[in-house]
């Protein structure tokens, strides 16, 4: 029904997946490393977190540059996403408060060279139970510096929807004009506190979103994430996985690699008949920037 290709997003970490889960890169050269292989493997854009050495969450805009750097030296092609979420440890325990906009968006996570800047950044709207031990924070007012943060500097924002809330806020900030069309979301089904998982869950999201959208699909963890990857692709939308959102190809079987999860969603793709996005075809379909690259067809 849908030719357009599907543009797949790859999370290539996260900031809580452990080792002890699966094999997570976490320096920068692991992650060049890792993004190499997913884009070989048919993702067209990585969704970045920065992590230390041994993994813990990483906030210093040298890390983010000398990350996106050692990605650019193998691996040019792929759309950057950057992602400003992490824990705030200055907040009392036992609860642990997490904030979708912890770190303020900065030139200086590109060593202000132009040659590394993303092109994307993500961006949570809502506060929200992540669990049963953990709430995410975004203020309206913190939301709202972001957002012209991302704009002034000239990347685009992608917002991360959980619920059907999340949709009436982002259009109510389209209304009051801090946010722009198109408009760019993730759209995440079967979390804690989120919409559900089904079919009918994200026929019902998309609906509501506007006709010139652009909009990803996840599904919160490997039980749920290929079974909305394919009910995405049905639908028209694009789709993301990576060791941020699932560590399984297959029910009782770990992934080996961030490429292996890529390549799993790219048979769901071929499945149902529709080609995959290369890196400059994506940004066509997004309007991030014109390219004469042509051809519909996978990286592969």
């Amino acid at each position: 029904m849908f030719k357009q290709p599907v543009i797949i997003t790859c999370a290539i970490n996260g900031h809580r997946t452990t080792r002890a889960i699966a094999p997570v890169p976490f320096t920068p050269v692991e992650q060049a490393k890792s993004a190499q292989e997913a884009v070989r493997n048919g993702a067209a854009i990585i969704h970045l977190h920065v992590r230390g050495n041994n993994g813990e969450e990483c906030f210093e805009p040298e890390r983010y540059c000398e990350t996106i750097s050692q990605i650019k030296q193998i691996v040019p092609t792929p759309i950057i996403e950057i992602t400003p979420r992490g824990t705030d440890r200055l907040m009392p325990k036992p609860v642990k408060f997490e904030r979708g906009n912890l770190v303020k968006i900065s030139a200086a996570m590109w060593g202000n060279k132009p040659e590394l800047k993303p092109e994307m950044c993500a961006l949570n709207l809502s506060t929200r139970n992540i669990d049963e031990q953990t709430v995410l924070l975004n203020p309206p007012s913190e939301v709202k510096d972001q957002i012209e943060r991302i704009y002034s500097l000239g990347l685009i924002p992608r917002c991360d929807l959980y619920d059907i809330g999340d949709i009436r806020t982002a259009l109510g900030l389209l209304e009051k004009g801090i946010l722009r069309e198109p408009l760019h979301f993730l759209l995440i089904l079967g979390s804690y506190s989120g919409i559900g998982a089904t079919s009918q869950d994200l026929e019902y999201m998309v609906k509501q979103l506007p006709e010139t959208s652009h909009w990803t699909a996840l599904g919160s963890g490997s039980r749920y994430n290929s079974f909305i990857a394919e009910q995405a692709t049905l639908l028209g939308g694009h789709i993301r996985t990576g060791f941020e959102d699932e560590t399984y190809v297959s029910k009782g079987q770990k992934a080996k690699s961030n490429a292996e999860l890529v390549a799993n969603l790219r048979g769901l793709c071929e499945k149902v008949g529709r080609p995959i996005a290369t890196p400059d075809l994506a940004r066509q379909i997004l309007g991030l920037q014109q390219s004469p690259q042509q051809e519909l067809v996978s990286v592969i």
